[in-house]
């Protein structure tokens, strides 16, 4: 349909979104496989970069973001993970609603997927969703490190899952690898959700939601929204899905914001709401290499091992496990104390009373095109550390000042350093198999002398973090629900406004944000649905 055609009509729901919006690439054989060459960085990625990060040497950090039709599952690694019910748990109180607890969401959880196995925790998961999940041995790719690197995580104490199954509300330990993927192809939720009876805009920019008062009521409605190029187009209820950057960069151009940052670039304030873009935080990355000792034994993808020749070796990440951990507790009380100013409670301090998903770890067998190197990823699940997203300019069109305040607390800096000496002592150690007969050493970092070992100081691992942490590419939290929406979605203090997207999660979710995302989308499906009956 012409753009010119939808300003004369006036519809039911306007939903803005989709990569906000890019084109429609759900058949571009360039992104649709692990191997694939425009990903990240590629012509579908904003590109957006953070503001200079303070505790990571005043670096500018990259926060890819997907922009076309299906936003970020056009670029994304596939992963498939929940995350902890506490975390929902924790989401659904705070809200003071059990529709967002983790019981609350299951059945949107299992409604959304359909699981590789039919025996493996079955309470937990769907068979018949839309979205694809496979595994590591459901694809039949199990790595020829596969054993060592379980008996090397059960030597320090963290044992396998039941059914190596990370996604049934309790990920602390040893799970498979899950992947959105059907058959190593890429599942772009434009192309799996069916989009029958929408009339989607392609490549079409939204400038601001057009908000109007009443002559009879002293309340704000949504009327619409307004294109880039001028055009309007109204309807009842707009639906703003444009993720944790973009929702809240609208919402500030509409004039829903922080009075003073509106201010600064002239946008008349029709509401005045301090919450909007606050709130923001992600999960750090870092990856770091090791030393394969024998590159002959065929351990890492480059090797002559002729099993990576066989095409399901090429169907997802290259790695078995993911591994979920906490950490120690008396060093995660004196960082509270240090951030919070008081000792706190361990009965009842939320980061104390339970064990918690702080770290996750990957080890990846590919670093070095000849197989001599593998790769250990430590991603930080938990920040207390909170940031912001703020407008740039008046102009949709001029990213936002994203910043995600890496490491700006106490307990991000413990637990970050907590997870490289957990990391350090299960590849570079004599407590693992790994380390006694794998790896001979990491392979050190860029403008560092020595390498990281289980002997490396505090302060070393300190500088190795600042210098080397990024992001997951997981933004959340910047409209959050109790602030900014209320638990039915609803923009408070608009009506006919509502926000579907990451930015309204009102705590972290230690997940990687696509299931909770998913299954937030099928909820809210169900509570618009039974609000217009």
């Amino acid at each position: 349909m012409d753009v010119s055609e939808t300003s004369t009509t006036l519809w039911d729901c306007i939903f803005v979104g989709g990569g906000l919006s890019g084109p429609n690439v759900n058949d571009r054989p360039d992104i649709v496989w692990p191997n694939s060459t425009n990903l990240i960085g590629g012509d579908f990625d904003w590109k957006y970069r953070t503001v200079k990060q303070s505790n990571l040497d005043n670096r500018s950090i990259d926060l890819p973001s997907g922009k076309a039709l299906g936003g970020g599952t056009v670029i994304n690694s596939g992963g498939w993970i929940r995350g902890d019910k506490f975390d929902y748990d924790l989401w659904g109180s705070t809200v003071k609603d059990s529709r967002w607890n983790y019981d609350g969401l299951l059945p949107f959880m299992r409604k959304s997927e359909s699981f590789w196995s039919e025996v493996i925790n079955r309470d937990q998961h769907g068979l018949g969703g839309p979205s694809t999940i496979q595994s590591v041995t459901s694809t039949n790719r199990e790595f020829p490190l596969r054993d060592r690197v379980l008996r090397a995580w059960a030597e320090l104490g963290v044992e396998a899952l039941p059914g190596l199954d990370g996604n049934a509300g309790n990920p602390l330990g040893v799970g498979d690898v899950q992947e959105n993927k059907n058959g190593g192809r890429r599942e772009i939720a434009a192309a799996v959700y069916p989009l029958k009876g929408a009339t989607v805009l392609t490549d079409t920019l939204v400038e601001k939601v057009l908000i109007e008062r009443s002559p009879h009521d002293t309340g704000l409605s949504a009327v619409g929204i307004k294109l880039a190029d001028g055009v309007e187009v109204r309807g009842r209820l707009t639906i703003l899905s444009a993720g944790a950057i973009r929702s809240p960069q609208i919402l500030m151009l509409s004039g829903i914001g922080p009075a003073e940052e509106l201010a600064k670039f002239d946008i008349p304030v029709l509401l005045d709401q301090p919450g909007v873009g606050r709130n923001l935080s992600d999960h750090g990355l870092l990856y770091h290499a090791w030393k394969v000792k024998d590159r002959s034994a065929g351990w890492a993808l480059g090797s002559s091992n002729p099993l990576f020749s066989e095409p399901q070796y090429g169907y997802g990440t290259p790695g078995d496990f993911i591994v979920s951990t906490d950490v120690p507790k008396n060093g995660l009380i004196a960082a509270i104390a240090e951030d919070e100013g008081a000792t706190p409670d361990s009965a009842t301090h939320p980061l104390l009373a339970n064990k918690r998903t702080f770290t996750e770890h990957l080890l990846l067998y590919a670093a070095a095109p000849d197989g001599s190197l593998v790769t250990s990823v430590l991603i930080t699940m938990l920040p207390t550390s909170r940031g912001s997203v703020k407008l740039s300019s008046a102009d949709i069109g001029d990213p936002p000042l994203i910043d995600p305040n890496y490491l700006g607390s106490a307990v991000d800096r413990y637990v970050a350093r907590e997870g490289l000496k957990l990391q350090a002592k299960y590849l570079g150690s004599d407590a693992t198999v790994i380390g006694r007969e794998v790896l001979g050493g990491e392979a050190g970092a860029p403008g560092f002398d020595g390498v990281l070992s289980v002997n490396s100081t505090d302060e070393y691992i300190d500088a190795r973090l600042r210098a080397a942490t990024g992001s997951t590419y997981h933004p959340m939290g910047t409209l959050a629900m109790g602030t900014v929406v209320d638990s039915d979605l609803k923009v408070k203090g608009v009506k006919s406004l509502r926000v579907v997207d990451t930015s309204v999660f009102p705590v972290p979710i230690t997940g990687h944000l696509q299931v909770a995302a998913f299954a937030m989308a099928e909820q809210a499906a169900q509570i618009i649905y039974a609000s217009r009956a």
